[in-house]
């Protein structure tokens, strides 16, 4: 098929636009990894950076006339809160695609409405308030410790280890942060003890949900992080100091059914299409703790959507080649 990879237009690499893999920082990228594995399962796939003009991007998506756009877009001039405008863009134009429309990427990017709107499906959620710009209501009565973040970003954008505060004063420096820094809402919520587990599925109609993962908190006792902060994410030799790592999760047989069915729910009630990642916390109860949901998680050969289908046995290509056939099914309704 002719397959066109949407991409950002700042992922694009000046001295390899073709993304042919010339340098280490273009082979390490996630675009490398879905247009090769694309090319190898033998597509026609032409790149396409999304702007920065939006009517001439997509004046140019139609008249390439391709079969099928693999959106890999987060953001539109650094907003990410911008995603589902390309997204809504690309159905109002009745282009097919890859990936969540407008209103699941609303729904996901919202922590807020996200977690009301589970909370009303009884999904349990950590008890939460949120503070607006400008405002300074924050209930009377605390239960630290409680951990404050942007309410509109992902990939722990806006999250550090002074993210969890234990007191009155500490809050109020973290939501007045946010409000400055990121001028959005400032979400608190309960922190919740216990395993973080990352559980990817693909699907729509029928869903698939692979073995979890989690991330492995390794010096908490020594001052070490116990949260994914943007640091943890992006630092591998943060990681290494603190003996973090990501791994599978290893459940036992009744609890990973209980983790597949509590993500599959969540999935659906947010209206995530083709795949996802729901990251959830494993209380010290053994309760099942909702954080926050990935419509578009990283697709990269290595990260962890691929490596817990690669434990169901499906390799990085089939993966993307699910995907794919997933959305052609979709669009074809």
């Amino acid at each position: 098929m002719k397959v066109i990879a949407l991409i950002d237009l700042e992922t694009v690499f000046p001295d390899d636009p073709d993304f042919t893999g010339a340098t280490d920082a273009v082979r390490e990228s996630m675009e490398f990894h879905i247009i090769t594995a694309l090319r190898e399962l033998g597509h026609e796939v032409l790149i396409h950076p999304f702007g920065p003009d939006p009517l001439a991007s997509v004046r140019a998506l139609v008249d390439r006339q391709a079969d099928l756009i693999f959106n890999l877009t987060e953001h539109f001039r650094g907003d990410r809160r911008q995603d589902a405008n390309i997204a809504g863009l690309l159905q109002l134009m009745g282009l097919p695609f890859t990936g969540t429309g407008a209103e699941g990427l609303l729904l996901c990017r919202d922590k807020i409405t996200a977690k009301r709107l589970l909370g009303y499906h009884k999904i349990r959620v950590p008890h939460f308030f949120s503070v607006a710009p400008g405002s300074s209501a924050i209930p009377k009565r605390l239960h630290f410790p409680l951990i404050v973040k942007p309410a509109m970003e992902d990939g722990s954008d806006g999250i550090s280890l002074a993210s969890i505060v234990t007191n009155q004063e500490e809050l109020q420096t973290r939501i007045t942060m946010i409000h400055e820094r990121r001028n959005q809402l400032a979400l608190c919520e309960e922190y919740i003890e216990g395993r973080e587990l990352y559980v990817g599925i693909t699907g729509n109609d029928r869903l698939t949900a692979y073995p979890a993962r989690e991330i492995r908190f390794g010096k908490t006792g020594e001052g070490g992080p116990q949260i994914a902060t943007a640091r943890v994410k992006a630092d591998e030799a943060y990681r290494k100091k603190w003996e973090i790592d990501y791994a599978h999760a290893d459940l036992p047989p009744d609890l990973e059914r209980k983790v597949g069915r509590f993500s599959k729910r969540i999935y659906r009630i947010l209206q995530i299409n083709d795949y996802g990642r729901i990251d959830l916390r494993l209380a010290g109860n053994g309760d099942l703790v909702f954080l926050e949901a990935n419509p578009n998680p990283n697709l990269s050969e290595g990260e962890d959507l691929a490596e817990a289908a690669l434990k169901a046995g499906i390799d990085h290509n089939t993966l993307v080649d699910r995907i794919l056939k997933l959305a052609l099914q979709r669009h074809r309704k």
